[in-house]
């Protein structure tokens, strides 16, 4: 199964960020890591932007997950194992509390 895959595994932000911070930690420190949950053709999805301490952590951690970057951050879209509920149906994204690292 491919590391994106695993991720995908996830149905909520916590554990999905908790997954980041263990996988990423092979390649260095995260310093940032925003996730913005949305709702797209019924299927709950996270857009993950996140920061490493240094460039070439995040080149590494790229070609590991096979994503790319956008303003600057990395980011990629994950399907969330998540059942669509009642509270699905308001706004279609919401950003997901996050820290600074």
């Amino acid at each position: 199964m491919s590391t994106l895959a695993e991720l995908r595994q996830h149905s909520d932000v916590p554990s999905l960020k908790s997954a980041l911070h263990q996988l990423c930690s092979e390649f260095g420190r995260i310093t940032r890591l925003d996730i913005l949950t949305a709702m797209h053709e019924g299927t709950k999805q996270a857009i993950c932007f996140l920061r490493m301490e240094r460039p070439e952590q995040e080149q590494q951690l790229m070609k590991s997950l096979g994503v790319g970057r956008f303003g600057g951050e990395v980011v990629f879209v994950l399907n969330l194992n998540a059942p669509v509920t009642a509270n699905d149906f308001g706004p279609s994204s919401q950003w997901a509390d996050s820290d600074i690292y």
